[in-house]
């Protein structure tokens, strides 16, 4: 333990900045909201100090500058808009986590701190998913009187200190709300939760898939049942459909090559999800009224997308610019207008067209479609390379598609997933070679290359006795 210690010490004095990072990116999804960017801002302020001291200048890279248009353009959305604070913060708020993506291209130059990057996002997340199933556990044991309310693991985690923190502030927090019956983990509700998990699930099957050792094979593999189970314990109908369709589309993709493994993380996916589905439905583990506010949610989404869309097709200024930074309008929108009491759009689009028009949402898919474009440059063309391309493209899809049922960027622990998952596809654009990606034509023999990779990818054979390679 004593020189454990005094490595980590002699590795802090060498590289401060990397540190912090693994830091920051293990313990942001685990802190409250109102702690963890005080984390973030500590570690970028060390990681400048060395960056000048080492006459280093940080960059961002070409995704950092798109989304610095993005960002811009968000912040100037303040003169217009009729919530200005809730703008401004807001704007404030994603330069702030933008940081993230600026020590990651910056810090992570090496194959071997990418992978470490990707195991402390994969063990943070089994802490939460290990603290949901505790949740979702003895709340249903409670339910069914087996023990006490005051036994129940309390959801979410810091209940207790967000409530007094937020009856602090001198202004109220409207979009925060608690769900005793679904599980929470370090995150102030389930679909902040899910969104996290979303991510790191197709990362806990890469490390586990291609780590060495059958200790390291065992504890990858655990993960993967902690984060599956997290994502059970939201009750998160669309995390939970996500994270199967997640697997299937990783099945088909590297089943070639990775077919037994893939098998194995089917069978915890499969046994905690599925129950986790059929229990919101009111199919087991019934509960009054389950299924019919499963289906009360569904329309209720719908209303919202449809009123939303109503209004940015009756108004031209919030069609091409927006109303602003922020979901605050968005609110008011729905209540004042439409007489719906939800505080945005539960759809990244729709809530992004709303706040920025037609261009703001030009800007964002513009940064989305260049990170797919940098994943699709890299010539993936040996095993461990292909998972790793293949499964952080994976996260950013099944991030995305639950941003189609949930608005994705509603805090701090959710705003910073973009930006990690930024600066990790620059860095594997970095640490690898790649075709650039400059025209139609550059396009279409990059995604040949990428589907004759995928295609010719050859099956890993486990050797008794021997270790595998890649």
């Amino acid at each position: 333990m004593k020189e454990k210690l005094i490595s980590l010490r002699e590795q802090y004095k060498v590289n401060p900045g990397w540190c912090w990072l693994l830091a920051t990116v293990f313990l942001f999804p685990l802190l409250p909201e109102y702690v963890s960017p005080f984390i973030l801002f500590i570690g970028f302020i060390v990681f400048k100090v060395q960056w000048s001291r080492e006459g280093k200048k940080a960059k961002v890279g070409t995704l950092g500058k798109l989304m610095m248009a993005f960002m811009g353009f968000a912040l100037v959305s303040t003169l217009w808009s009729d919530t200005k604070f809730s703008t401004f913060a807001t704007a404030a708020l994603w330069w702030g986590m933008f940081l993230i993506e600026v020590m990651i291209h910056n810090l992570v130059r090496t194959r071997k701190k990418i992978d470490r990057l990707l195991a402390a996002m994969s063990i943070s997340g089994a802490v939460n998913g290990f603290v949901a199933i505790l949740q979702i556990c003895s709340y249903t044991l409670y339910k069914y009187d087996y023990i006490k309310k005051t036994q129940v693991f309390v959801t979410p985690f810091y209940k207790p200190l967000d409530k007094a923190v937020y009856n602090w502030l001198p202004f109220d927090i409207n979009t925060t709300l608690w769900w005793d019956s679904r599980a929470s983990g370090f995150f102030s509700n389930p679909n902040l939760l899910a969104t996290y998990l979303m991510i790191v699930y197709p990362i806990s099957i890469y490390l586990f898939l291609n780590t060495k050792g059958k200790k390291h094979k065992i504890m990858y593999f655990m993960i993967n049942v902690l984060i599956s189970g997290g994502i059970s314990a939201t009750l998160t109908r669309g995390g939970c459909v996500i994270a199967i369709v997640g697997w299937l589309f990783m099945f088909i993709v590297l089943f070639k090559q990775h077919k037994k493994p893939l098998l194995e993380i089917f069978v915890p996916t499969i046994l905690v999800i599925v129950p986790s589905l059929l229990t919101r439905y009111g199919i087991i583990f019934k509960v009054r009224g389950a299924s019919s506010e499963a289906a009360k949610s569904s329309a209720a989404h719908l209303k919202i997308w449809s009123s939303l869309l109503d209004y940015i097709f009756h108004h031209a200024l919030p069609f091409i610019i927006g109303t602003g930074f922020g979901v605050e309008k968005t609110g008011q929108i729905l209540l004042n207008l439409y007489n719906l009491d939800k505080p945005h759009g539960h759809n990244f689009v729709i809530e992004t067209w709303v706040e920025l028009g037609i261009v703001g949402l030009v800007l964002l898919f513009t940064v989305l479609i260049c990170a797919f474009g940098k994943l699709l440059e890299i010539n993936a063309n040996n095993g461990k390379k292909f998972t790793l391309v293949f499964c952080v493209f994976t996260s950013m899809m099944m991030y995305l598609l639950f941003g189609l049922t949930d608005y994705i960027f509603n805090s701090p622990k959710q705003i910073i997933n973009l930006f990690i998952l930024l600066g990790l596809t620059q860095a594997l654009s970095h640490c690898y070679d790649k075709t650039i990606i400059h025209d139609a034509d550059s396009l279409r023999k990059a995604a040949q290359k990428e589907l004759k990779n995928t295609i010719n990818q050859k099956p890993i054979k486990h050797k008794r006795g021997k270790k595998k390679t890649y």
